[in-house]
């Protein structure tokens, strides 16, 4: 394989915790290699991600993923101040959600009606209470919320790394209701550009000289349906 072939593949893989990975394997490999020409290639794989990852972590958008990210965490880091700046970005946009905002898709809501119009005597029995309540919620603050649920979450134990982060996320979602929402817009982002590429090259199949009069919308419904069904 070229040396430039290599290093292109190296790309994608964007996350900390495997930019540390790769980079403990090539010093490991660095000390070990003798042969000539192999020796060069492995040196030049580890000057190129020294130079091309050696800030990976002070990216904001990644820094943040890999924090929410149950498997990893504060592990990825090597820097603790880089840790504190995410951790308070982090803890910031979790104070700006609502505890009462329903989860993006969520029911909460129209579960919250239905069940008032099924016991309509009760909730007058229990309204005292409800009040109470409701007072108490309305004086916390946001603020504390979200630091008492970031502390907390940093508490958990990891996570399996060959597991589903999503699916820890997915049964948390009550206990940590604000990082839950912060989560959402975070983990959902990709990590390569492998996906889009392939809708690229799709496209290029649909369209043919055979096939050249297709409408644009019709198109993009092809490519949706070819993307989304599996």
């Amino acid at each position: 394989m070229r040396k430039e072939a290599t290093l292109a593949m190296l790309q994608p893989l964007r996350c900390s915790s495997c930019v540390k990975g790769m980079q403990r394997v090539s010093a490991e490999h660095q000390t070990r290699v003798t042969t000539g020409k192999v020796k060069e290639l492995v040196d030049a794989l580890c000057a190129s991600m020294d130079r091309k990852f050696h800030r990976k972590e002070y990216n904001t958008v990644l820094s943040e993923t890999t924090i929410l990210d149950p498997r990893f965490k504060k592990l990825a880091f090597n820097d603790n101040r880089t840790v504190d700046e995410a951790l308070q970005r982090i803890t910031a946009a979790a104070a700006r959600f609502s505890q009462s905002t329903p989860l993006p898709g969520g029911h909460e809501g129209e579960e919250a009606a239905e069940h008032e119009q099924e016991e309509p005597q009760a909730s007058a029995v229990w309204r005292f209470f409800e009040e109470r309540a409701t007072g108490d919620t309305t004086r916390r603050n946001p603020s504390s919320d979200a630091i008492m649920e970031v502390r907390s979450y940093l508490e958990e134990p990891l996570f399996q790394r060959i597991a589903d982060p999503l699916s820890w996320w997915a049964t948390k979602s009550s206990v940590y209701p604000r990082l839950t929402r912060v989560m959402a817009r975070r983990l959902c982002i990709v990590a390569t550009s492998v996906p889009s590429e392939r809708i690229f090259s799709k496209t290029g199949q649909i369209i043919t000289d055979r096939r050249n009069r297709i409408s644009t919308s019709k198109l993009r419904q092809l490519v949706f349906l070819n993307a989304n069904l599996y």
